[in-house]
């Protein structure tokens, strides 16, 4: 088992919602899971982009959609 480290956060209430989503959408069940999930996705997309990769979205019409991070475009 991995050592667990105990963090305290301030969440606004958007904050709280935003947890909830995402402990909904990737069936967790807790909070606390639901921000390792965001974290470890959020990790794996940054290391992309930073090495060069691009993050593209087909929307349901067929276009083709480039996502843009704020923190990992060189243009910010």
């Amino acid at each position: 088992m991995p050592t667990l480290t105990k963090v305290s956060m301030n969440l606004t209430e958007r904050d709280i919602k935003n947890t909830e989503s995402v402990r909904h959408l990737f069936h967790v069940r807790t909070n606390a899971d639901a921000v390792s999930a965001a974290l470890g996705i959020t990790r794996s997309l940054g290391e992309m982009v930073k090495s060069g990769s691009e993050l593209l979205i087909k929307n349901k019409n067929g276009e083709i959609q480039k996502i843009l991070i704020p923190g990992l475009t060189d243009d910010e």
